[in-house]
């Protein structure tokens, strides 16, 4: 039989020795096999000396720490009562707080509105080999808050510890959620264009025959049948136009639409005008020559705002000179109180002559709009501008009263 060649080992000098280290002897691992390879297997188990296990402890721990240290996830290890006995860099950064404090800490205290069930649950999962991934709300040392996706498995099996993997998806949640939102927009944007093609058709159907009813109507000078044509017509347009209707409580505490109706709007009255100044001097000086002006119109004169309002709801004014800055109730507040009093009581509004020696504010520039029906004057003023403002509002007045 052949011999086995002798083993050649290089020493750390460079040298070459011819024979083999003293070590135990070769034992086969297969003794009652017939098979020439696999009676060929041996094994020879050798004792690694202390300074070797040290070193090779320090390797793998570094190279562990390495690992740890560069996962992107904030990753905490915790016993299996969830108490923090391990953390990385990552884990740091992300909740603030540092190692010392976390490793005082347990995973229930990081992940907001967890408790025992929850730790049971991805412990049970652990136990049996599987993951847990969670969508969870966690903490941080400041007291915020952020979306987290987490992952739990187990880890030192022997040991039994869990490794939780926490990763911030707030931005992601955030776009989901905007997507979702997008959806639903979508969603209810093409209800809307169903509804506004289907009330589209409906109203193109009904167009003719409404407008041969409105038509016999008038023939027949018939005011009822005009009203309530009206009514059909007015909703019609209103329900085209997309716009809404006011919701109100019936009696039987059910709820219904309020549906409008045209209500008969009653006029001012055409003879009267007000003047409210609070300079008496000045306010019998208007008076004085507005009435040479107009001699057929019945001129009023009161001293604030308040006044103002009061004699309206008695006399209903066509016309009201009204002073801005007065006591009691200046013109801007008078007027808001005229109106809401002619709104409620079916009231037409009457024309207003603001006066004014400050800056027009921006309300009042609103209230006055383009000057077709309202007018500001700003003072000192003279009498042939109040004049010519008077007798243009009461032309106005006179062939279409505002509304």
């Amino acid at each position: 039989m052949a011999k086995k060649p002798i083993r050649v080992f290089r020493r750390s000098d460079g040298r070459v020795e011819s024979q083999a280290p003293v070590g135990p002897k070769p034992e086969l691992v297969y003794k009652d096999a017939t098979d020439r390879d696999r009676l060929a297997i041996t094994q020879q188990v050798y004792d690694m000396p202390d300074a070797y296990k040290s070193r090779s402890d320090e390797l793998a721990r570094s190279r562990y720490n390495d690992l740890l240290h560069s996962i992107y996830d904030a990753l905490l290890i915790t016993d299996v009562d969830g108490n923090v006995l391990e953390v990385n860099a990552r884990a740091e950064h992300k909740f603030i707080w540092t190692e010392n404090e976390l490793l005082t800490m347990n995973i229930l205290d990081i992940i907001s509105g967890s408790d025992e069930k929850l730790l049971a649950l991805v412990r049970g999962n652990a136990s049996k080999g599987k993951f847990t991934v969670l969508e969870a709300i966690c903490k941080t040392a400041d007291d915020a808050r952020f979306y987290g996706e987490i992952v739990v498995n187990g880890i030192f099996r022997s040991k039994g510890n869990l490794a939780f993997f926490i990763r911030d998806v707030t931005v992601r949640k955030q776009a989901e959620e905007e997507l979702n939102a997008a959806n639903e927009r979508l969603v209810e944007a093409e209800k809307i264009q169903a509804r506004v093609d289907t009330l589209s058709t409906l109203y193109h159907e009904l167009n003719n025959p409404l407008q041969i009813l409105t038509c016999m109507a008038e023939i027949d000078k018939n005011e009822e049948y005009k009203k309530q044509l009206g009514r059909v017509v007015s909703v019609l347009e209103k329900l085209r136009k997309q716009e809404s209707f006011e919701v109100v409580r019936t009696t039987d505490g059910g709820t219904k639409y309020d549906i409008p109706v045209e209500r008969h709007i009653e006029p001012c009255d055409y003879t009267r005008l007000l003047i409210a100044e609070d300079e008496k001097v000045l306010r019998d000086m208007f008076v004085n020559a507005l009435s040479l002006k107009f001699p057929s119109l019945l001129i009023e004169g009161v001293a604030n705002g308040q006044e103002a309002v009061r004699l309206f709801a008695e006399k209903r004014h066509a016309l009201i000179i009204m002073d801005v800055s007065m006591p009691v109730l200046n013109g801007e507040e008078a007027f808001v109180s005229i109106k809401a009093e002619c709104e409620k009581r079916a009231w037409m509004l009457p024309s207003f002559i603001f006066c004014t020696g400050f800056l027009v504010s921006e309300n009042l520039a609103q209230i006055v709009g383009d000057g077709s029906v309202h007018a500001c004057l700003e003072k000192p003023l003279t009498m042939v501008s109040l004049l010519a403002a008077v007798s243009s509002r009461l032309r106005l007045e006179t062939s279409s009263p505002p509304a």
